[in-house]
């Protein structure tokens, strides 16, 4: 293996036997000869990380990411397949893995260090900053089975981050500690990964995989379908819960587009299809996302605005209204706004012609990823009441983000509401 790889993984699969019964477990046992089915959690499976790299590894529940990370650990053996690790690895997989409950926070501190390779001399050298980082106070001499699940995983944490692994390994435990924490722990993994630390990290939340990652590996139904660029990967990550559309032979869109419209619109779309739909008013052609100086963007800052362009093309005379919703990462309507919703007149069109709606929208909103889909409705029909002609697919993810650590937020909570405020000096 190179000098520049810090983990390379060639062929790894993982089965897991499952029994109909425990009878069934019994005779496989005893005689080899138990029915059981086989579930492979990991199937070939192959990449390289190079050393001082950070990885994202994404996928939904059941893909096989905490697998990976417990052969990547030594915790769990492979079925098949090689696994070279160069490096003193630091790994947080569980919510309080490595600690004896009956232990105390200070006992278990020392227990871990071992249990890295560490001497006692070296782990005092790094106790200070560990309890610093913790934060727990007089719990540290309490027994770690009286602590609540941050207070776990702040210590967890601490311990394994202080002594500056050559590479860490980091699942989903991060989410339980609070919000003040988490940031806090993004700072430390920051400076490890600046420092040379080699990075693997699990998690849900994609705003924090492609702030904190170069890289990211996608893994479905245990297989592995992308590794590369980290937007990239959460780009294929968010394609995952889309219907499949009907099959249908792609055709010219209408003769009576003028081409060079399209041409532009597409330069700045996010997402276009040109296909004629099965049985259909209007088809929309392409939407754009943009930024306040009109420009392509996936980012947008706090507050900021957001321009969202619907270009969309009549087969038929009448009037068309436009709506975008949005939701957050937890698949909940965040808002809903349309032509309607405005007060803006339905747009008269002629079988052939094309409408653009444009939708400018202020981002008070909290900061974290959403996605966003656009429709259009006919005949006076809002789209966003119920009656849509056609609709895109979920589209983004787009990012709302800002730096708590330098800059004032605009607002606090879930979103900014529009208000009017005064002092009033009593006489």
């Amino acid at each position: 293996m190179s000098d520049e790889i810090a983990i390379a993984i060639t062929g790894l699969s993982k089965c897991y036997h499952l029994y109909e019964s425990p009878i069934e477990r019994l005779k496989q046992a005893l005689w080899g000869g138990g029915q059981l089915k086989e579930f492979w959690a990991l199937k070939e499976v192959s990449f390289a990380v190079k050393k001082g790299e950070s990885v994202g590894i994404i996928g939904r529940n059941g893909s096989g990411k905490s697998t990976l990370l417990q052969i990547l650990a030594g915790t769990l053996k492979p079925t098949s397949g090689e696994i070279v690790v160069n490096g003193r690895v630091a790994a947080l997989l569980e919510l309080g893995s490595g600690f004896n409950p009956e232990y105390t926070g200070r006992e278990n501190v020392y227990l871990n260090g071992a249990l890295l390779g560490l001497t006692r001399p070296q782990i005092e050298a790094c106790f200070d900053d560990i309890v610093s980082f913790a934060d727990i106070g007089e719990f540290l001499d309490q027994p770690v089975k009286t602590y609540s699940s941050g207070m776990t995983v702040r210590l967890a944490f601490a311990v394994q981050t202080a002594v500056e692994p050559e590479v860490l390994i980091v699942d989903e435990a991060l989410s339980v500690g609070d919000f003040f924490f988490q940031q806090k722990c993004a700072r430390r993994m920051q400076h490890l990964r600046d420092r040379g630390t080699t990075l693997l990290f699990v998690s849900h939340d994609m705003g924090v995989v492609r702030d904190l990652c170069e890289r990211a590996v996608y893994l479905r139904h245990g297989e592995m379908l992308f590794s590369g660029d980290s937007s990239d990967a959460i780009w294929q990550y968010f394609q995952e819960d889309r219907k499949p559309e009907p099959v249908r032979e792609a055709q010219p869109v209408c003769h009576c587009v003028a081409s060079d419209i399209l041409e532009q619109f597409q330069q700045i779309a996010l997402w276009t299809d040109l296909s004629m739909p099965a049985d259909s008013s209007a088809k929309i052609l392409g939407v754009a996302l943009l930024d306040s100086n009109r420009e392509p963007t996936a980012k947008v800052i706090m507050g900021d605005e957001l321009i969202i362009q619907v270009l969309f093309l009549a087969y038929q005379d009448g009037t068309y209204d436009a709506a975008v919703e949005i939701k957050n990462r937890h698949d909940q309507i965040v808002t809903s706004n349309g032509s309607e919703t405005y007060g803006i007149e339905p747009l008269s069109l002629k079988s052939g012609a094309l409408g653009l709606f444009e939708l400018k929208l202020t981002c008070a909103l909290e900061a974290g990823q959403y996605t966003f889909q656009a429709s259009i409705g006919a005949g006076g029909h809002s789209p966003n009441r119920g009656y849509p002609v056609n609709v895109t697919p979920w589209l983004g993810p787009f990012s709302l983000t800002w730096n708590y650590e330098t800059d004032p937020a605009p607002f606090l909570g879930m979103f900014g509401v529009p208000l009017t405020a005064r002092f009033i000096r009593p006489n």
